[in-house]
């Protein structure tokens, strides 16, 4: 493992600016914080309803996830019930 040494940019300018080191500039932070804006919609808009068609699939899949978990369970209880005897 490697420690690197931070570096001292001096600007090119004035001799004042020139005595006190600068920080350095964060090199590609801003284009990754970029990519990961979120867009803020408009307050004033209509808020849409949540719901629908989409809701409704997705109870369905839900409810039938919860009745084959089920049916699963009841088939391994039942088996288990029988090879107990043996």
């Amino acid at each position: 493992m490697t420690i690197k040494k931070t570096l001292k940019v001096r600007p090119t300018g004035s001799p004042a600016a020139a005595s006190e080191p600068a920080a350095i500039p964060p090199t590609g932070g801003a284009t990754i914080a970029d990519r990961f804006k979120l867009d803020l919609s408009d307050p004033g808009a209509k808020k849409q309803a949540s719901g629908g068609k989409a809701a409704a699939c997705t109870v369905a899949a839900g409810l039938a996830a919860l009745a084959a978990a089920g049916i699963l369970a009841y088939l391994l209880w039942q088996h288990w019930e029988f090879l107990m005897p043996a």
